[in-house]
C-alpha cells in the first residue's frame, strides 16, 4: 500500500526496470559515478544541483504541481493539490505520474516533495516566502473584507502579481501598510502567503495550464503549387554553395582570429557582403559548418579543416545534412553573434561565446512544435507562447530569442519558410532522435530526391550573359569566379565583365580552360564579343605573373616527378616551374617531411631559414613517421570544442542491471554509497573526520546530502550544520 512507503528510497524500489531507465535517462547525471543501490541513488536524486536541474525540464503544468506541494507542506493529498490548482483530479494524475518517475516527489494518498525541490521553491507561483508571523487562512479572508472599498482596484491588481512588491513613499503604500494587506520586508513590501492566497479566492493559479497554447496561425496558401519545396532546396544547395566559397580562402582573404577566440564582426560583414546574403545567413552557415567540424583556426587566420576536404568527395546534397544536423544538435546562436554579454563584452562568432545553456534541446523543441502545425505559419509571439509552456523557468528574453535564433537560423539553412516548417524541415525532425550516421543518410537522400538534376549546358548571349538553365553542375559552378551573378533562382544567370575576368586571370586561372569549357558546354558557337573580352584582358595581364611561395625545390626531373605525385602536393601548393624546379606555398620543413615520404633524401640549401630544399638520391626514410608529420599541419586547426556536460558511461539499461545487483548484495559499497543510502533513510551514523594534523574526531551525524565531493550533515549532539569534504570521512 501508499502507506507503508517511508522515503524516495522505498517509492524506487517499487519501479521496474522500465520505470528506471526512463527515470536515468531523464537525469543522467544520477549515473556519474554510478550509485551502489537504489538507496544511495534516491539521496543523490535528493541532491540540490541535480533537483534543480531537473525542475528546468518540467513543463508549466509539472511546475503548477510541484509549486502546490510547496504551499501545501509535507504530505498533502491529491485532491488537496486539485482544490488549490482548481482544476480536476484526474487531470493531475499523468503529471504526479511523471513527477514520481524524476524522482522529484514520492507517495500516493500522501505526497511529498523532496526536501531540496521544497527549499528551493521560496516563492512558488509568484508567492512570497512563507514567515512565521503570516495570519491564518481564516484570519487572512477576514482582514480582506475589512479593507477599504477605494483600495479594491488595487487588489485586483495585486491578485497574480508577485507577492514581493517595490517599497514606495506614495498613499497607496502606506494604505496596504495600514490595512494590513501588505507588511514592510526590508527595503520593500510583502503580500503575507495566507493574505495572497485569499486574495487569489484559495487558487495559486488563474488558470491550471493543462496543455500548451495553441500558437496560433494562418493556412499557407501557394499561388503556385511547390513553390515552397523548390525555394527551401534552393537556399539549402545556397548554402552549401557560399560554405564551399568561404572554405576557398586565400592568404589575403582568409579571415583574422580574435584574440579571445572567433571571428571578427567586421569580417563577417565583408564575407556576408561577398556571398550577396544578409549576415545572419551567413553567420548561420558558418557557425554550422564549424560546429560540424569543417572549420579551424591556427590561432591567427581560419582555414578549412581535412574533414572538409574528406567531405568535398561527397555531393552538396550530403554537405548539407552534415550542415544541417550540426545546427539543430549544437547549443551556439548565430543571432547571439555581436550581442553583449553578461560583462558588456560583444560575443563573436565562432566561439563559446555564443553557446547558450540547454539551447540546443530549446530549438528540439520548437521544431517539434512546428511540426505539429503542419499547413500552418505560426507567428513569432504564438511560438514565444507555446515554448514558455514547455520551459516556464527559462526567461522570456532568453525564449525570444530562441524563437529569433529559430526563424532566421532554420530559413538559411532551407529548414523552415516563415514560421513554418518546409519539407526539409519536416525530414529533419524526424530525424532528431535518431543516430547520426542514420540522421545523416536520411537527410542526405531527402534533399537528394527533392533537388533537380545538375544541368551541365549553358545559353550564351550576345551580351556576354551566360544562363544556367537550372541547378549548375560542378564543372559549371566554376563559371562563378569569371563573372557577376545577374540573378539566382530556377536558372543561374551570369555575366561577363572586364573587371570580373581580368580579376579570375589575377587569380591564376587559364583562360583558354574557360573557353574550352564554353565550347563544351554550348550548343552555339561562342560570341565573338566574349571571346575578345577574354583574349584582351590575358593580353594585358599575361606579361608578368606573380604568385606566392614560401619555398622552392630542385632536383633531377624523375625526383620533381615523384614529389608531385605524393598526397600531400595540393595541400603544400607545390607546382611545377620548368622540369628541375619547383615552388610551393608551404614551410620549408613541411616540404622536407613530403620529400622524406616520398622515398627521397632531400637537403635543406643555405642557413636553417632559408626558404630551399634540394632534393638528392633515393634513400631510406621512414615514409609512415613523415607522412603523420606532414599531416599535422592540417589537424592542428583549433576545432568547435564539443557540447559540455558529462558523457553517459553506461546505458541506462545497463545502469539498472548494476543497481539491481547492488540490491541484492553484489559489491561493497563506498563511503561515498554508504553516506547517500544513509541520507536516504533518514539513519544516524558514526563518523571520523580527519583534523588538520592527522589526528581523527569522531561524531555521530544525519547525513543530508553528497554533492561536489562534499558531505552536508546535521550533528546529532546539537542539531548543527556542517559540511566538509568527503575525502576526510571515514566510517571504520
Amino acid at each position: 500500500m501508499a502507506d507503508s512507503l517511508r522515503s524516495l528510497a522505498d517509492s524506487l524500489r517499487r519501479f521496474d526496470d522500465t520505470r528506471l531507465e526512463r527515470l536515468l535517462s531523464a537525469r543522467p547525471d544520477l549515473l556519474h559515478p554510478l550509485p551502489h543501490g537504489l538507496g544511495a541513488l534516491a539521496a543523490r536524486a535528493t541532491g540540490s544541483l541535480s533537483a534543480r536541474r531537473t525542475l528546468g525540464s518540467l513543463t508549466a503544468a509539472e511546475l503548477a504541481v510541484v509549486d502546490a506541494l510547496a504551499v501545501l507542506g509535507d504530505g498533502a493529498s491529491p485532491p488537496q493539490i486539485a482544490a488549490l490548482l482548481d482544476a480536476p483530479i484526474a487531470s493531475l494524475a499523468v503529471h504526479l505520474e511523471h513527477l514520481r518517475t524524476l524522482a522529484l516527489l514520492w507517495g500516493e494518498d500522501e505526497l511529498h516533495l523532496v526536501r531540496a525541490v521544497r527549499e528551493g521553491l521560496r516563492s512558488p507561483a509568484g508567492l512570497a516566502p512563507a514567515h512565521a508571523e503570516d495570519p491564518s487562512a481564516d484570519e487572512a479572508r477576514a482582514l480582506l473584507d475589512r479593507v477599504p472599498a477605494e483600495l479594491a482596484p488595487a487588489l485586483d491588481r495585486l491578485r497574480w502579481a508577485p507577492g514581493r512588491l517595490e517599497a514606495g513613499t506614495g498613499d497607496l503604500a502606506d494604505r496596504l501598510l495600514a490595512a494590513g494587506v501588505a507588511v514592510a520586508d526590508g527595503s520593500a513590501l510583502r503580500i503575507p502567503r495566507s493574505v495572497h492566497l485569499a486574495l487569489r479566492g484559495g487558487r495559486l493559479l488563474a488558470s491550471f495550464p493543462q496543455d500548451p497554447p495553441d500558437p496560433g496561425g494562418s493556412e499557407i496558401r501557394e499561388r503556385i503549387p511547390g513553390t515552397r519545396t523548390a525555394g527551401a532546396v534552393e537556399r539549402a544547395l545556397d548554402a552549401v554553395r557560399v560554405l564551399d566559397g568561404v572554405l576557398g580562402w586565400d592568404d589575403e582573404t582568409a579571415p583574422g582570429v580574435l584574440r579571445r577566440g572567433g571571428l571578427p564582426q567586421r569580417d563577417l560583414r565583408r564575407l556576408a557582403a561577398d556571398a550577396g546574403i544578409e549576415e545572419v545567413a551567413a553567420a548561420t552557415i558558418l557557425q554550422s559548418g564549424w560546429l560540424a567540424g569543417l572549420l579551424g583556426h591556427d590561432g591567427e587566420t581560419w582555414a578549412p579543416t581535412g574533414d572538409w576536404a574528406e567531405l568535398w568527395q561527397h555531393g552538396p546534397e550530403h554537405r548539407w545534412a552534415e550542415v544541417a544536423l550540426a545546427w539543430a544538435h549544437g547549443d551556439h546562436l548565430a543571432v547571439a553573434a555581436g550581442e553583449a554579454d553578461a560583462t558588456g563584452t560583444p560575443r563573436a562568432l565562432l566561439s563559446e561565446a555564443t553557446r547558450i545553456d540547454q539551447a540546443a534541446s530549446r530549438r528540439a523543441r520548437l521544431l517539434r512544435i512546428l511540426a505539429a502545425h503542419p499547413g500552418q505559419d505560426l507567428p513569432e509571439q504564438g511560438l514565444h507562447a507555446a515554448l514558455a509552456w514547455w520551459h516556464p523557468l527559462v526567461p522570456a528574453r532568453t525564449l525570444a530569442r530562441d524563437v529569433r535564433a529559430v526563424l532566421h537560423e532554420g530559413a538559411a539553412l532551407g529548414l523552415l519558410d516563415g514560421g513554418a516548417l518546409t519539407v526539409l524541415g519536416e525530414a529533419l525532425v524526424e530525424v532528431l532522435e535518431a543516430e547520426l550516421p542514420t540522421a545523416d543518410a536520411r537527410l542526405t537522400s531527402a534533399l537528394v530526391d527533392l533537388a533537380p538534376a545538375p544541368v551541365d549546358e549553358v545559353l550564351l548571349g550576345a551580351d556576354l550573359t551566360i544562363v544556367v538553365p537550372g541547378r549548375p553542375s560542378p564543372r559549371l559552378a566554376a563559371l562563378e569566379s569569371w563573372t557577376e551573378v545577374v540573378s539566382r533562382g530556377g536558372a543561374l544567370t551570369l555575366r561577363a565583365t572586364p573587371a570580373s575576368v581580368r580579376s579570375a586571370l589575377q587569380d591564376g586561372r587559364d583562360a583558354e580552360e574557360l573557353l574550352g569549357l564554353l565550347r563544351e558546354a554550348s550548343r552555339t558557337p561562342i560570341p565573338q564579343a566574349l571571346e575578345y573580352l577574354v583574349h584582351d584582358e590575358q593580353r594585358r595581364l599575361g606579361k608578368v605573373h606573380v604568385g606566392p611561395a614560401r619555398a622552392y625545390v630542385t632536383g633531377e626531373e624523375d625526383a620533381i616527378v615523384l614529389l608531385l605525385a605524393q598526397p600531400g602536393a595540393a595541400g603544400a601548393g607545390l607546382q611545377r616551374l620548368a622540369p628541375t624546379v619547383a615552388i610551393a606555398a608551404c614551410e620549408p620543413r613541411m616540404l622536407l617531411r613530403l620529400a622524406a615520404a616520398a622515398g627521397l633524401s632531400p637537403l635543406a640549401d643555405g642557413d636553417a631559414n632559408a626558404p630551399a630544399v634540394r632534393l638528392g638520391a633515393r634513400g631510406a626514410a621512414d615514409g609512415a613517421a613523415a607522412r603523420r608529420g606532414g599531416g599535422e599541419a592540417v589537424e592542428q586547426l583549433v576545432r568547435a570544442p564539443a557540447a559540455p556536460g558529462p558523457s553517459a558511461l553506461l546505458e541506462p539499461a545497463e545502469a539498472v542491471a548494476r543497481l539491481r545487483r547492488a540490491e541484492s548484495g553484489e559489491g561493497a559499497p563506498s563511503t561515498v554509497d554508504l553516506l547517500l543510502e544513509a541520507s536516504a533513510a533518514g539513519r544516524s551514523v558514526s563518523l571520523g573526520i580527519v583534523d588538520g594534523r592527522g589526528g581523527i574526531e569522531r561524531v555521530d551525524v544525519v547525513p543530508l546530502g553528497v554533492e561536489d565531493g562534499r558531505l552536508r550533515a546535521r550533528a546529532s549532539a546539537d542539531d548543527e550544520e556542517f559540511t566538509v569534504l568527503v575525502q576526510r570521512v571515514t566510517l571504520d
